[in-house]
């Protein structure tokens, strides 16, 4: 589930964010869940994100989403589900899913396919 968050919040993280790239930080954005898996958020070329999640503190992310810098509103949600998303099920507004191939091309379940 991911919670809601506010407009000011997003584009607050993101300017912290980019900062903290520009600086020299591996991510735009991570956090450690209760318990005890980190969330990742990480660029990608082009200006779209990757949405990890895994042991904190461990170099393994156990899964992975990427967030299309090509739909509108995906880069966006990929940083809502960095700041708002519990780690259970999945986060919302994903552009494609690395472990089971799946593409949603505008970042909602109902064009879900697996790509071939």
């Amino acid at each position: 589930m991911t919670r809601d968050v506010s407009l000011e919040e997003l584009r607050a993280a993101q300017s912290l964010g980019w900062a903290a790239r520009e600086a020299g930080g591996d991510y735009l954005w991570a956090q450690v869940l209760a318990d005890g898996r980190g969330i990742y958020l990480m660029p990608l070329f082009g200006g779209s994100v990757r949405l990890g999640i895994g042991p904190h503190g461990d170099s393994c992310l156990t899964d992975v989403w990427d967030y299309s810098a090509d739909v509108p509103g995906c880069i966006d949600a990929g940083w809502r589900a960095a700041l708002g998303w519990d780690g259970e099920g999945e986060p919302e507004g994903w552009y494609r899913h690395h472990r089971t191939a799946r593409r949603r091309p505008d970042g909602t379940p109902a064009s879900e396919y697996v790509q071939p």
